[in-house]
């Protein structure tokens, strides 16, 4: 979806740009500036914000611990008041709320609300679903209608068969139903946003499919369609792998696509612990969006302010390992992860591709 505009701000949804206010952007290069000095205490606050409304899902995907049902963390639902402590205390700083992680949002009974609480406070959202759930009457007016500013759709496979090899327990009519009313309502009802994406992982099982997905655009009336990278456990059967090397991120033995992450054999700095913030259903606080282990968590923000959190112990060790390692004081996941989140060597949640300690 970036690729189509000129985006000034690295590390920033271009759609985003449109709510940026003098503050945010003061913030944002103060971010910015103290990460590429590889500040350790910072001025500056998280920009971006992941969110997880619940850690639970309808689907049984192979390489999620969601659906594998591994996860470490107890499932639950987040607490609409604790969501809107989050916004408040981040409205001034935040540029982009992302509204998941590791459930399916929109089983949350209040995710509506959670939507339409970031839009009044002039927060950027997104939400990624699966959209393979039977909704009531009215629910896919009402989500179009919230102030979600994109819906990210996940169509692994085009038809039954190829689609529910990943999405097990998925059912692809159902989806396509799905899309067609929301780009109905939008069309209706005149919306500019949110915009509608879809987007397919590309794996073997379904990569013969590639261009007859990319036509599903106009067929369908949706703003855009994205073959996206797979992130995956290095350590087990590479089957899912797409055979188009380009497909695959340069940081897996046989990719060829670029990466931001790091090799054995080199030092990359991660942007994840001076741009954003990842708050589980719980409280609980990780450092980035692909740890799925509460042993990991960087404190918890139903006892303290995201504030405090921000430059505790923890984020100060993490950020050190970029930095001066003398400040290190505690073992966190990114001292251990070091930026290598495409290693073999990285402990893993059973065979997803989540990391823990």
């Amino acid at each position: 979806m970036g690729t189509e505009f000129n985006n000034p701000y690295p590390f920033i949804e271009p759609l985003a740009i449109k709510n940026l206010t003098k503050k945010k952007i003061e913030n944002y290069k103060l971010a910015m500036e103290e990460k590429r000095l590889k500040k350790t205490k910072l001025n500056s606050y998280p920009y971006r914000l992941v969110i997880d409304p619940t850690n639970a899902c309808n689907l049984r995907c192979p390489l999620c611990p969601t659906g594998l049902k591994k996860s470490l963390r107890k499932k639950s639902l987040m607490n609409l008041n604790f969501f809107k402590k989050i916004i408040d205390e981040l409205e001034d700083y935040c540029i982009e709320a992302h509204l998941y992680n590791w459930g399916e949002s929109t089983i949350h009974k209040n995710l509506i609300d959670m939507i339409k609480y970031c839009s009044e406070k002039n927060i950027w959202s997104k939400i990624s679903t699966n959209f393979s759930l039977n909704y009531r009457e009215g629910y896919i007016y009402d989500l179009m209608n919230s102030g979600l500013s994109v819906i990210h759709i996940d169509v692994d496979g085009i038809g039954q068969e190829v689609y529910a090899k990943y999405r097990i327990r998925g059912n692809y009519d159902l989806v396509i139903k799905n899309i067609k009313e929301a780009v109905k309502v939008k069309k209706q009802n005149k919306l500019k946003y949110p915009i509608i994406e879809l987007a397919m992982l590309a794996m073997r099982q379904n990569e013969h499919q590639h261009s007859e997905f990319l036509k599903l655009k106009d067929y369908l009336g949706v703003d855009f369609v994205n073959i996206d990278k797979i992130q995956h456990n290095p350590n087990m059967d590479e089957g899912w792998l797409p055979k188009n090397k380009k497909l695959i991120y340069s940081t897996y033995k046989t990719g060829k696509a670029d990466s931001h992450s790091s090799t054995e054999n080199e030092i990359k700095q991660c942007h994840w612990p001076w741009s954003a913030i990842v708050v589980n259903p719980d409280g609980g606080i990780n450092p980035c969006c692909i740890i799925d282990d509460p042993s990991s968590d960087f404190q918890n923000a139903n006892n303290k302010s995201i504030f405090e959190i921000w430059n505790s112990k923890e984020y100060v060790s993490a950020r050190s390992e970029f930095s001066d390692k003398s400040e290190i004081s505690t073992n966190t996941i990114c001292n251990v992860c070091k930026n290598r989140t495409h290693s073999p060597k990285m402990p893993r949640v059973s065979k997803s591709f989540a990391i823990k300690l």
